[in-house]
């Protein structure tokens, strides 16, 4: 399964310094990082930005692809390597597992800086449960003319709604993913064709609720989905718990990251599936 992680907008609070002595005045070689990782999944959500002035009116930072990026477990060095473009970074074998309460370091050079970081795999999500694991789409009423045709979309869309609830006794954060998992897609109506090219992911906000509702009418194929729940460690928690500073205000974001700015975290899960079949 494909990772996924709401890169969520207020990250670039890490591209600004927010003492206003600094704001013209960010050292050329300072970084932002974006590392997550996720338990049973590869390692390939480790993006690396530079920094810009606070006084820019538009975003000027850039990707950094050459920097030396190591991800180290229980003493084991594992060199990861560029994805191609944007900042991001994989590791490209499939030797390091990633469970439940392992310890992770992240090392970082670049232009005479190297940046550390450490984060721990938080539990997993559990008694995830979804409200229904089948949704019949109904057949056309082709003969019955435009009217008919849409009204039966219309009370489709309206009543195809999943509700995934789980435990979450301490109200931690949770996010959901929503996904197709199949490789042939199969477009529900005919209007959806072109959209249904593309694969299909949803990506909720993070929530500190035991449940999300998904209006399933957004899917545009027939076939299998799966329904992801992460449970959001604490650094990542920390940075979208203020994401809403105001920017008269700043103070500077959090970050674990040493000598750098931004976020080294993980993230676990629980899976279920259903499907949309035809009526």
């Amino acid at each position: 399964m494909r990772n996924c992680i709401l890169f969520i907008p207020f990250i670039c609070l890490f591209f600004i310094s927010c003492e206003e002595e600094n704001l013209n005045n960010i050292a050329a070689n300072q970084f932002v990082v974006e590392a997550f990782i996720f338990a049973g999944e590869p390692i390939q959500n480790i993006r690396i930005k530079s920094t810009f002035p606070l006084a820019d009116e538009v975003d000027t930072s850039f990707p950094i692809d050459d920097a030396s990026v190591t991800i180290i477990k229980n003493g084991q060095r594992f060199d990861l390597v560029s994805s191609g473009g944007d900042g991001l970074y994989h590791y490209p074998g499939d030797d390091v597992a990633i469970e439940t309460n392992d310890v992770f370091q992240l090392e970082i050079e670049h232009n005479g800086i190297r940046a550390f970081a450490e984060t721990t795999v938080p539990t997993p999500t559990t008694g995830l449960e979804i409200s229904q694991d089948s949704l019949l789409v109904p057949q056309l009423p082709l003969r019955e003319g435009r009217e008919a045709i849409v009204q039966t979309i219309g009370d489709f869309l309206r009543g195809s709604t999943i509700e995934a609830t789980w435990d979450n006794p301490t109200e931690d954060l949770y996010y959901m993913v929503v996904e197709s998992v199949d490789d042939i897609l199969d477009p529900i109506f005919p209007t959806q064709v072109l959209e249904a090219l593309a694969d299909f992911r949803f990506v909720s906000e993070p929530v500190d609720d035991n449940s999300l509702t998904f209006f399933a009418g957004s899917l545009v194929s027939f076939g299998r989905y799966s329904v992801s729940v992460y449970h959001i460690n604490q650094e990542y928690a920390a940075l979208f718990e203020n994401r809403e500073q105001d920017s008269r205000d700043l103070n500077e974001p959090p970050s674990n990251v040493v000598n750098a700015l931004g976020v080294f975290s993980a993230f676990n899960s629980q899976e279920v599936f259903f499907e949309v079949a035809r009526e």
